[in-house]
């Protein structure tokens, strides 16, 4: 009975640390703005994102691929397909542009949210 009383738990906090592994939607969102939003500059109009839809593929251990891509070793690494809009702040105009990225969604070493753009389709093109 005891034995089964430690299993037990054990088989909850594994369930539970590989659950933390997987990114959430606001997550993905998260990561995403951080890497994309920019507040105008002399240079370049303000830069921010509207998600329009995230969809979870399959998640696995970081492949050789990955890991040579940046991705770090052991790394829980999920596939997700992002649809999204990069809206451009001008004076005169705001410019819309879609885009839907195939990514990998993982933890860095720093244990941040990250996104390694793996392909980018322009639908409205």
């Amino acid at each position: 009975m005891k034995n089964l009383f430690f299993f037990s738990v054990a088989l909850f906090l594994i369930s539970c640390s590989a659950n933390a592994q997987k990114p959430t939607k606001e997550d993905i969102s998260k990561a995403l703005k951080s890497t994309w939003e920019k507040a105008a500059t002399t240079l370049e109009p303000k830069k921010t994102i509207t998600i329009n839809e995230i969809k979870f593929g399959t998640s696995e251990t970081a492949s050789t691929t990955q890991q040579f891509e940046g991705v770090p070793k052991g790394a829980m690494v999920t596939h997700a397909k992002i649809d999204f809009t990069q809206n451009l702040f001008y004076n005169d105009e705001t410019q819309k542009t879609r885009r839907i990225m195939t990514a990998w969604v993982y933890k860095d070493a720093f244990g941040d949210w990250a996104i390694k753009n793996a392909g980018v389709i322009y639908p409205d093109k």
